[in-house]
């Protein structure tokens, strides 16, 4: 994983915020589906972070595995209910035996994978025939999101462009890597508005609760925090109601090792 200008060890302890007990997470649902359908026994969570979605299949009975390169992350991963197998490494070299895995996912994860196409290689060699790989995530390519952080915050955007993989690249690389059946949804659609000064609360507005933010510094940050500031400044002069929306399509790629 291309980290080079993101600590996650730096982070950790904090990361696991964005995810309210509260909220409904459809794409952790699309996950558990998936599990199942395929029958799964063994799985494998590449940049698996905290453990969040890992914990979501513990219902599975499969054998978890979760691998990320930093141990902050997976200092938190191993305070998780379920019992989870960490290894910390790269998206691009995958420490395990071939023919391994019924199940191999990432999610909203890829991005930081420095050879996008060599991680879907590597999946290919680790997956059991008949076995799944699933990347999930949103696609800046599609234009489809209307997300406030790009509005306000300089080069966050540009920055995604250049980290993020079409998903329509992700289903290329999939079939010139041997897999079938392959095919791409939507499994989660983000539907936030934050009203007036409610997204000043906005636990994803904070500097390091994105790698979008997180990667700024300070100064540029701090230039965005104050163009909200001046909208709802301006709004409030103007006693105009105004909104921030995060309306974000999450993407699954999906795609088959043949069976032999």
């Amino acid at each position: 994983m291309n980290i080079s200008r993101l600590n996650y060890d730096q982070i950790a302890d904090q990361y696991n915020q964005r995810y309210p007990a509260s909220q409904t997470w459809e794409r952790g649902q699309a996950l558990l589906e998936l599990a199942k359908r395929t029958n799964a026994k063994t799985i494998l969570e590449v940049g698996s972070g905290t453990g969040f979605w890992l914990n979501g299949l513990s219902n599975t009975g499969a054998k978890l595995f979760g691998l990320d390169y930093s141990m902050g992350m997976i200092q938190q991963a191993r305070e998780q209910p379920a019992p989870l197998l960490l290894t910390r490494g790269t998206g691009t070299q995958l420490p395990y035996p071939s023919s391994t895995f019924d199940l191999i996912y990432c999610v909203d994860a890829i991005h930081h994978f420095g050879d996008h196409r060599v991680f879907i290689r590597e999946a290919f060699r680790l997956l059991k025939p008949g076995a799944a790989l699933a990347v999930i995530g949103h696609d800046p390519h599609e234009g489809a999101a209307h997300w406030y952080i790009y509005e306000y915050f300089d080069t966050v955007y540009d920055t995604d462009l250049r980290r993020y993989p079409a998903g329509r690249s992700v289903l290329q690389w999939m079939e010139q890597e041997g897999f079938v059946d392959i095919s791409t949804k939507v499994v989660e659609q983000i539907q936030n508005i934050h009203v007036g000064e409610a997204v000043l609360k906005d636990p994803f507005l904070k500097h390091d609760a994105t790698s979008q933010l997180a990667l700024l510094d300070e100064q540029t940050y701090q230039a965005g925090i104050e163009r909200i500031r001046s909208a709802l400044a301006r709004a409030g002069e103007r006693l105009d109601r105004i909104t921030f929306r995060s309306e974000i399509a999450v993407q699954m790629q999906l795609g088959f090792k043949p069976n032999a």
